[in-house]
């Protein structure tokens, strides 16, 4: 009895004195070896059929940020969840050899199992991707319905949101900003279109940018904003002050949800003088003593020029072709592509809308017999 409890210790003391001496990094290999050993896969990525991003998961299929597994999480015999715009997907996975891994669409028993390098074309709706580890090489010809050689299992069921008939598999249209605000100078926002140009005055040294994300305030936590480089989140109120040079600065702003859809929006917003003051003292004339008159430009404001209506910007510069709208008045106008303020019915980007004779767009009513939403076009 005494010699066995002599035993037990010695045996003790001998492992404290290993791991004494081993340094941890070597215990750490030896662990990471025991485990790959098992069959278990260490990493599983789900990314576009380019490989360029990344697809997140989760462990619901409610998509939430508190719900997302990182690739090393991943245990056998588990379902997860996935959502992308991608219309082709491909697995990457480390720990075992690629050789012993196959990945089945569906689960079907005839269904074969492809390798991981393979390319996967992703159902209209949602599609259940198997990724099995194997004994040995299950070969070209492996089936859902033989599981003889399985070593280990993981279920990724993938949503693809695509409503395009585009292979694009990066496509970037399903992600919006919701507004574009700025401090100074006049934006006209519209979601689909992404680049803007702004004027201010040469006063303005510093803008104040507000971008969020074109979602449910519940919704935020999936959206990574940036301004000039730098993220803003809701306790910033997605709003960043950005220095400006003088004459043209370009800022981007990009959106990325969790599904790595993407898109920058551009802002050309130019510094400039809001008037003239022209103290040449070298004119044609050849008279060296009278300066040349005071320009006064009107900015930020209607101008009533030869019977027209125009609406000048942040450095005077008549509007042209686009919306307008003004806050003082809570309406929206549309000027020409001459800077004029429009009436009567227009047609802009395919649809059709009815300015009333002050200029005022019409919204939640009828013309005639033509009825107008209230975004103020025409409902066929």
């Amino acid at each position: 009895m005494k010699k066995s409890v002599k035993k037990i210790i010695a045996i003790a003391l001998t492992v404290s004195a290993f791991s004494a001496v081993v340094p941890v990094t070597s215990l750490n290999l030896m662990t990471t070896k025991a485990y790959a050993s098992t069959g278990d896969l260490t990493s599983v990525k789900l990314k576009t059929s380019s490989g360029s991003n990344t697809i997140k998961t989760y462990s619901d299929d409610d998509y939430k940020s508190k719900h997302e597994i990182d690739d090393n999480d991943f245990v056998s015999g588990d379902t997860y969840y996935a959502k992308t715009s991608s219309k082709k997907v491909k697995i990457s996975a480390d720990g075992v050899n690629s050789s012993l891994i196959r990945v089945f669409k569906g689960t079907s028993s005839s269904s074969k199992g492809i390798k991981i390098s393979s390319s996967i074309d992703l159902s209209s709706n949602s599609t259940t991707l198997t990724i099995r580890t194997y004994s040995e090489d299950p070969g070209s010809n492996i089936k859902y319905s033989d599981t003889s050689k399985k070593v280990s299992e993981y279920k990724i069921k993938v949503k693809c949101t695509s409503s395009s008939s585009s292979d694009d598999d990066d496509d970037n249209d399903n992600v919006y900003l919701k507004s574009i605000s700025l401090s100074d100078g006049t934006l006209n926002f519209s979601k689909s279109t992404t680049t803007y140009n702004v004027n201010v005055s040469d006063s303005v040294k510093e803008i104040k940018i507000t971008a969020k994300p074109d979602c449910d305030s519940d919704e935020y936590d999936d959206y990574d904003v940036k301004i000039d480089g730098t993220t803003v989140d809701e306790d910033d109120k997605f709003k960043k002050s950005v220095s400006l040079n003088k004459g043209k600065n370009e800022i981007k702003i990009t959106i990325e949800d969790n599904e790595n859809n993407k898109k920058t929006y551009t802002l050309n917003i130019t510094r400039a003088n809001s008037s003239t003051n022209n103290t040449n003292t070298n004119a044609n004339s050849g008279n060296t003593n009278t300066p040349m008159p005071t320009i006064t430009v009107k900015t930020n404001q209607w101008v009533l020029l030869n019977g027209r209506w125009q609406y000048n910007d942040s450095i005077g510069i008549p509007l042209k072709s686009q919306w307008f709208f003004d806050r003082n008045l809570s309406k929206w106008y549309h000027l020409g592509s001459d800077g004029n303020m429009q009436t009567g019915w227009i047609l802009d980007g395919g649809k059709y809308y009815y300015l009333y004779s002050d200029g005022s767009m019409a919204a939640n009513t009828k013309i005639g017999s033509y009825s107008v939403g209230s975004n103020g076009a025409w409902i066929k």
